[in-house]
C-alpha cells in the first residue's frame, strides 16, 4: 500500500457501521446541576481499573454533560431491558407522559428500575479527538438481577437466549449435544452457592 492510499480518509458512515457491529449495553450518566438533576444517555461505557476502580464515559465535544460533567460526581446507570423511554427520554427525544424515575435518597442524581448502577467521583478527563473521556472512581456501586437494553447496529435490543442454549455446543464431531447439556448448565448456575442469595 503506497503512502497516499494511507492517508485517504476513512468513509465515516461505514467506519460507524463497522463500529456498529459490537454490540453494548445502554446507560444514562446522570449528574447534577445548579438548575437540577441532568443526564445522557451513551453506550460508550467501559471498565478500566479495579485497583483502583475506574470506570470511563465518553462524550462528544459539542454535548452539555461535555461542558458540565469535568468535576462533578456522576452515576452510570446500566438500563433495564424494559427502560426504552427513559434511554430515549436522556437521548434528546423527550418521552410524553415519561416520569423521570429519579430515586429520593441518591446522594447523586441516579434512575430507579435500572439492572446496575455505579457512582464516581471524578479522577481524570482526556482528550479523545471530538470527544472527551471522562474517567470516575467508583465509590458506591449495586446490581440486580434482570435483562440490561442493549444496542447493536444502530438500534436498542433485548437479550436473547443464552449461548449454551442453541446449537452452538458441538460435539468433537461436529454434531450438536443433547438439549439437556443446556438444561444442566442452568441447573449448576442457579445451584452455585449465593446465586439465590443474591439482592
Amino acid at each position: 500500500m503506497n503512502a497516499a492510499a494511507a492517508k485517504r480518509p476513512l468513509d465515516a458512515r461505514s467506519l460507524r457501521g463497522c463500529l456498529g457491529q459490537f454490540a453494548t449495553g445502554v446507560a444514562v450518566v446522570t449528574y447534577d446541576t445548579d438548575d437540577g438533576p441532568r443526564g445522557a444517555t451513551i453506550n460508550s461505557f467501559t471498565s478500566v481499573s479495579m485497583d483502583p476502580p475506574l470506570v470511563l464515559v465518553s462524550f462528544a465535544r459539542h454535548t452539555t454533560a461535555a461542558r458540565l460533567l469535568g468535576d462533578r460526581p456522576f452515576v452510570v446507570n446500566v438500563l433495564a431491558a424494559n427502560q426504552l423511554d427513559v434511554a430515549l427520554q436522556f437521548a434528546g427525544r423527550p418521552q410524553e407522559g415519561l416520569e423521570v424515575p429519579w430515586s429520593p435518597t441518591a446522594e447523586v442524581p441516579r434512575l430507579r428500575g435500572t439492572v446496575a448502577w455505579l457512582q464516581c467521583t471524578p479522577w481524570a478527563t482526556q482528550d479523545g479527538g471530538d470527544h472527551l473521556l471522562f474517567l470516575g472512581e467508583v465509590v458506591h456501586h449495586d446490581s440486580c438481577r434482570g435483562d440490561p437494553l442493549l444496542f447493536h447496529k444502530g438500534q436498542f435490543r433485548m437479550a436473547g437466549v443464552a449461548v449454551y442454549d442453541l446449537p452452538r455446543v458441538v460435539q468433537l464431531d461436529g454434531r450438536p449435544l443433547a438439549p439437556w447439556v443446556g438444561h444442566a448448565h442452568r441447573l449448576h448456575e442457579i445451584t452455585e452457592p449465593g446465586y439465590l442469595d443474591e439482592p
